[in-house]
């Protein structure tokens, strides 16, 4: 099972609510260790990056809050799908089921509850496409913003 070696800090981006979905930019770097910690299969996502969050139908809210256990995993999911769009793919996920897979470890990792889980692994599997074109593309301005750290 993968690993974060370390935590989320983002800000919000005051008046950029594009898409109907506010904006977030990454504080600090984010990574995620696929496999496990010292597996060397690192995913950083690194500071500066934006993201508008989980793309959770406000109807969803009471049952799946927009920011809550799983967000860590969602932040590199955006990042690995937003490489996936601009034909640059991340080498831990060349494909979007790659991409997809490497969210459900992630938040199998941060003990999302089982219904939860199912329901945002499946949201993503028919929604990502259209978030991603429409509001990282748009923001994200380097298509680096992450890499691989070997160890």
């Amino acid at each position: 099972m993968g690993a974060f070696t370390s935590e989320l800090t983002i800000t919000h981006l005051s008046g950029n609510d594009t898409h109907g979905w506010r904006l977030w930019r990454l504080a600090e770097p984010l990574i995620y260790e696929v496999g496990g910690r010292g597996s060397g299969r690192v995913i950083l996502v690194s500071k500066g990056f934006i993201t508008d969050g989980p793309s959770i139908p406000r109807l969803l809210w009471s049952i799946l809050p927009v920011w809550a256990s799983w967000s860590r995993a969602g932040v590199v999911h955006d990042y690995l799908c937003y490489r996936i769009a601009l034909n640059n793919p991340h080498p831990e996920a060349p494909t979007r089921d790659h991409a997809d897979r490497i969210f459900f470890e992630a938040m199998e990792l941060l003990n999302v509850s089982w219904v939860q889980k199912y329901l945002l692994y499946w949201g993503v599997r028919f929604g990502t496409w259209y978030k991603v074109r429409t509001t990282m593309i748009d923001h994200n301005t380097t298509p680096n913003a992450t890499q691989v750290v070997g160890r």
